[in-house]
């Protein structure tokens, strides 16, 4: 349940809370900035604004740590295990030319600069190392991502260098939607002190018809924040001047993980055709903070904690069962260390 790959989808699809597309109707189109009537609330557009030549640079940290235990076709002998993994990275993101195929669309193009993890775990862990191996392998690997006008991820190229089955790519696919989409705020803009909520469905996990449902909230508007050193794997002081003077919109998001109707059979249909039926309880919940700017619409910070139980039991067509029950606690801050750079 928390092997290598499982682990890299996670990292990939980060920041899930943002991620939820808006489900709202669409406002009418306003000015990207404000809206200048004089007895009109101030309205903002909260969508990155992207123009070919630009890039980005981005410092995250992620940590997760998950205990769990199995009993039935596989047990632990030493009982439940304890693992913390830290990744942090530095990401580069270019705004590269959008094919003729597709009018309105934005090509991106990310660059793992540097990525380290560490692995800690209360049990010996033969395959720590590998794992480590596997997040460091990460520098130098390229991927490129052609998004449609509404976000929505239409091509990619370079994943399968990364992750070799279909959820991780679809988690990472969700990753670059979420970064075009901005904080999937209504796309007229919104004022201070707007709520919306947001609906996305958790379709990686081993118990069908959940929802991850996300209620956010434009709070105020304050100077954004530079990189910290907490936040951030290499010594960025410097290019997080970057950001220096800037305003940026405060989004609260609250995340729960529901499900909208009960099913007969929550197993889903990869694994029902592979001849395991999946059953149990699985919940979450998370706080995020974002810091967009008004300028740009990019995102500047991001931090995010979020909580997972779950109690899940595998049945194979021959009565073979394994029950897994387990709490993942997760924390990730992403910072910009330097925007919109053009190239001279």
């Amino acid at each position: 349940m928390r092997n290598g790959a499982a682990l890299l989808a996670l990292v990939l699809v980060a920041p899930r809370m943002a991620a939820a597309q808006n489900k709202d109707k669409p406002e009418a189109r306003v000015d990207p900035q404000r809206n200048t009537s004089a007895n009109a609330p101030l309205r903002v557009s909260l969508a990155p604004r992207f123009s070919p030549g630009q890039s980005f640079r981005y410092a995250m940290v992620f940590e997760t740590t998950t205990a769990a235990s199995r009993s039935g076709l596989a047990s632990d002998p030493q009982g439940p295990s304890k693992r913390v993994i830290t990744w942090e990275a530095e990401i580069k993101l270019e705004v590269l030319p959008a094919p003729s195929s597709a009018p309105g669309a934005i090509r991106l193009r990310t660059t793992y600069e540097k990525s380290n993890a560490e692995m800690r775990s209360d049990t010996f862990e033969p395959e720590a190392t590998a794992l480590e191996l596997q997040y460091k392998r990460l520098e130098g690997k390229v991927l490129e991502f052609t998004l449609d006008a509404g976000g929505k991820v239409i091509s990619t190229t370079g994943l399968e260098g990364i992750a070799s089955d279909e959820k991780s790519l679809e988690a990472a696919r969700a990753w670059m939607a979420q970064l075009a989409a901005g904080s999937g705020a209504p796309a007229g803009g919104v004022t201070i002190g707007q709520k919306w909520s947001s609906e996305q469905p958790a379709e990686s996990l081993p118990i069908s018809g959940l929802v991850w449902r996300t209620a956010s909230e434009y709070i105020r508007d304050e100077p954004c924040p530079r990189a910290s050193p907490a936040g951030a794997p290499s010594s960025s002081g410097e290019a997080a001047s970057a950001v220096a003077g800037e305003t940026c919109a405060v989004i609260a998001s609250h995340l729960d993980l529901v499900r909208p109707k009960r099913l007969r059979d929550p197993t889903p249909e990869e694994y029902r055709k592979n001849g395991v039926r999946t059953g149990g309880t699985w919940d979450g919940s998370g706080e995020n903070i974002s810091y967009v700017s008004l300028r740009t619409g990019q995102v500047v910070r991001m931090t995010q904690t979020d909580s997972e139980q779950m109690d899940v039991t595998f049945t194979t067509s021959a009565n073979s069962s394994l029950h897994y029950t387990g709490t993942t606690q997760s924390r990730l801050q992403v910072d910009a260390v330097e925007l919109d750079k053009h190239p001279n």
